[in-house]
């Protein structure tokens, strides 16, 4: 598992039912020792396993790089405030 800044995130590769590799990478963002929140990002497909790999990682570095700071702590809702 790779780390970055609060995040952590690990890439991976899978050959469903062909000779396809599909992007996919798990970004955990971390509090100390607990995990606040996870997110799971399917990506394009590729010819091979490395491509594939190498693009989940462009892809945890690039949401981290958009996302950082921002995650929220809670989840989101469609009720309006009382306030």
């Amino acid at each position: 598992m790779s780390r970055c800044a609060t995040f952590a995130f690990e890439p991976s590769s899978k050959s469903p039912l062909s000779d396809f590799y599909r992007s996919r990478v798990a970004i955990v963002a971390l509090d100390g020792t607990r995990t606040r929140s996870q997110r799971f990002l399917d990506l394009e497909v590729f010819r091979t396993r490395e491509q594939a790999s190498e693009r989940a990682t462009t892809g945890a570095m690039a949401w981290i790089d958009a996302n950082s700071g921002k995650e929220p702590l809670a989840l989101p809702t469609n009720f309006s405030s009382l306030d």
